[in-house]
């Protein structure tokens, strides 16, 4: 399952080149549902590799992927990958092999999930993964032209 979404990142055609000068091309940003798929090697040993989700049901842990590509034809600088964790999934934590995002319960503050904290009611309580609503990495090096990457978190599918 593969979503194509070109202008997904937060700011960088609207935030951090505005008033500059139009650029051709984007920033294509791809989202892959991926699970994990076990096999046993003739040597008895485990390999574990991510697969595209073909069928998944309720309770299924899925690795959600967001890659991205520069395609606006100069480097991109000060860029933010972010997404919405979809309605159907509960975000987990990182993927392995890839750094932990700054997430959000609200989609207007970001920190690192420790820092978080919402509202229960007149109370206020420590945020937890399941209250995650968008994750974002910010890529701290300039991406060049046809520079590409990829993060991905850990889910539950409701």
């Amino acid at each position: 399952m593969t979503k194509t979404n070109p202008l997904l990142l937060c700011g960088l055609i609207a935030g951090a080149i505005a008033g500059a000068p139009a650029f051709a091309g984007t920033v294509r940003v791809t989202n892959d549902v991926m699970v994990q798929e076990k096999t046993v090697a003739a040597d008895g040993t485990t390999r574990i590799a991510l697969v595209p989700a073909k069928r998944v049901t309720p309770g299924d842990r899925v690795v959600y992927r967001t890659s991205y590509r520069n395609e606006v034809g100069q480097p991109v600088e000060g860029m933010i990958v972010s997404n919405p964790v979809p309605a159907n999934l509960v975000y987990r934590g990182p993927a392995e092999g890839s750094p932990a995002p700054e997430v959000s319960t609200d989609g207007k503050t970001f920190a690192p999930l420790a820092q978080l904290q919402v509202r229960a009611g007149s109370a206020t309580r420590r945020a937890l993964a399941e209250d995650v609503k968008v994750v974002r990495w910010r890529i701290a090096s300039a991406v060049p032209v046809g520079g590409s990457g990829q993060y991905a978190f850990e889910a539950t599918l409701k």
